[in-house]
């Protein structure tokens, strides 16, 4: 299938928005799939820490993580480690998860369409009816009775519909993968107050291997 009429409409292939193109096409609908990036995970916006509970919920493969038993909170006048005997957190790997969740989705019957960017919204009767992109350089029509944003802070669909503004305030966060063999991969470290993050907090997750 192409641009055309649909059953549901997802814009955003992250976590969010291929489990919900994944549930919509178990279900019988037809369904869109729509991502901005030329290709899944293209850009990584996170550091894909989780719990367990999701995890397992969303079927992630066990090579895809690494588990956590262990959390060290540090603070400018205070750290405190919290451990257990199994792990109840784990550290993604972001991109493999991303393309994993999409697949499962493509595999449900969902169509996704990457390189494609939402431009606007069709509304009929006052309600979102779909939404025009950009694709291949040409504008394309989605239309549907149900949109998902799921695009995340952009919130493509919602500010184009004019349900949200701008965003008043925002962080910028940075972050550096390196091979550490001193660290202790059974433990992750979260690091509070403005001697580490001005507006956040520093962390240090395991991925596994050294890394």
């Amino acid at each position: 299938m192409s641009a055309g009429t649909y059953d549901v409409i997802v814009v955003g292939a992250g976590p969010a928005g291929s489990s919900a193109a994944r549930a919509a096409a178990e279900n019988g609908s037809s369904v869109a799939l729509l991502e901005r990036e030329p290709e899944i995970a293209h850009t990584v916006r996170t550091s894909g820490v989780t719990w367990m509970d999701a995890v397992k919920e969303f079927g992630i493969p066990r090579n895809l993580y690494h588990p956590v038993r262990n959390y060290t909170f540090f603070s400018p006048g205070n750290e405190v480690t919290v451990r257990d005997t199994e792990a109840r957190a784990a550290v993604l790997d972001v991109r493999g998860t991303y393309k994993h969740l999409a697949s499962r989705a493509q595999d449900a019957g969902a169509t996704l369409f990457t390189g494609t960017d939402v431009t606007g919204v069709i509304e009929r009767g006052g309600h979102v009816a779909g939404v025009r992109a950009t694709r291949g350089g040409k504008e394309s029509e989605f239309a549907a009775p149900v949109t998902v944003d799921a695009s995340g802070f952009q919130s493509a669909v919602a500010k184009k519909a004019g349900r949200v503004g701008r965003w008043g305030r925002f962080g910028v966060g940075a972050e550096w993968e390196a091979r550490a063999e001193w660290s202790d991969e059974d433990t992750w470290w979260l690091l509070v107050g403005q001697a580490y993050s001005p507006a956040g907090y520093a962390w240090v997750f395991p991925l596994g291997d050294g890394l």
